[in-house]
């Protein structure tokens, strides 16, 4: 028998359920994966809200986890019983067990905790997708980072220094700007303080703005980023934590903004292509030079934990279930 969460009903964190099933054998193209740790990201509410529609109750949301191959099907010839894998975009997450595409899969490189697999690889593919192929970053730009403590945002300040960027970073509240500094970002704004992070960028670009903003949140900051951004800079929407982002549209025009709203699936359509960049980024992580954002773990059996913890904004860094 396996855990599963279930929800029988969209809603808020107490329409989980937690049960067990059966998990059969691995179907054509299949395997059975025995999770070992589980990510949980801010999608992650929308599906279970609804906000996000799904196909029919009940239904076990998640998107990415790391684990060991358990068995595999007919036709599998990519991955043996005993691989250790990671994955992201697979739906079906929150549970012990479960069978996966091995398309799905992409291999954890030895010296790679579980843990790291799990935080990681969706944000990690994010970040290291965003700064070489949605905005490529180079040295001595100016950039900013929304939600500069967050898992992405965390691994996107890190990065961008490697690449040899100034990055200013941006926070909820003043609690995480210790958080961010420690991210190695140049600058760190506290959106709470009442500062006015705009002239602040001014002042430190000498009036030019910064060459991209990265910005995760959406609604709540997408004004900020426009204003802050330089004139034919470049603005990337990846995600809406805060909301789906309403544009000014005479802003972008006036100042020739680029913007761009990159999905994983665009920016790596490919598997090959993930597992390189992937590689690259653990290896970045295994020699030091990129480390990796601080993990929160839960038993899976508390996943409505996680969740209202972060929904309230309060964490930093990365939520892992672990089983």
């Amino acid at each position: 028998m396996s855990i599963v969460i279930h929800q029988y009903a969209f809603g808020d964190a107490g329409t989980f359920t937690v049960e067990q099933e059966n998990v059969g054998e691995p179907g054509p193209g299949e395997v059975r994966l025995r999770q070992r740790a589980i990510g949980v990201n801010y999608i992650d509410l929308a599906f279970r809200s609804g906000a996000i529609a799904g196909n029919g109750f009940p239904r076990t949301i998640g998107l990415e986890a790391a684990g060991d191959v358990e068995a595999v099907g007919p036709g599998v010839t990519a991955f043996t019983v005993g691989d250790r894998v990671t994955y992201t975009s697979a739906p079906g997450a929150n549970a012990e067990k479960r069978l996966i595409p091995a398309s799905s899969l992409l291999r954890l490189p030895d010296g790679v905790t579980y843990e790291q697999g799990a935080a990681m690889t969706a944000k990690g593919l994010t970040a290291g997708a965003l700064i070489t192929k949605a905005y490529p970053v180079g040295e001595g730009d100016v950039i900013v980072v929304h939600a500069a403590a967050g898992g992405v945002g965390s691994l996107l300040v890190r990065w961008a220094k490697i690449a040899g960027a100034v990055v200013i970073g941006t926070v909820g509240s003043g609690a995480k700007v210790a958080a961010a500094e420690a991210n190695g970002a140049d600058h760190v704004y506290a959106l709470d303080s009442g500062e006015d992070v705009v002239a602040g960028i001014e002042r430190m670009t000498n009036g030019r703005g910064a060459d991209a903003v990265f910005d995760g949140v959406g609604r709540d900051t997408v004004g900020l980023s426009l204003r802050a951004v330089a004139a034919d800079g470049t603005v990337a929407l990846f995600g809406g934590a805060s909301g789906p982002p309403a544009l000014d549209t005479e802003l972008i025009s006036g100042k020739r903004i680029t913007v761009v709203q990159p999905s994983l699936d665009s920016m790596l359509p490919g598997q090959e292509q993930r597992q390189s960049l992937l590689d690259e980024m653990f290896r970045l992580v295994v020699a030091g030079d990129l480390g990796g954002p601080a993990v929160t773990t839960y038993p899976l059996r508390d996943v409505a934990r996680a969740h209202r913890d972060l929904e309230s904004r309060r964490t930093t860094g990365s939520l892992v279930l672990t089983v």
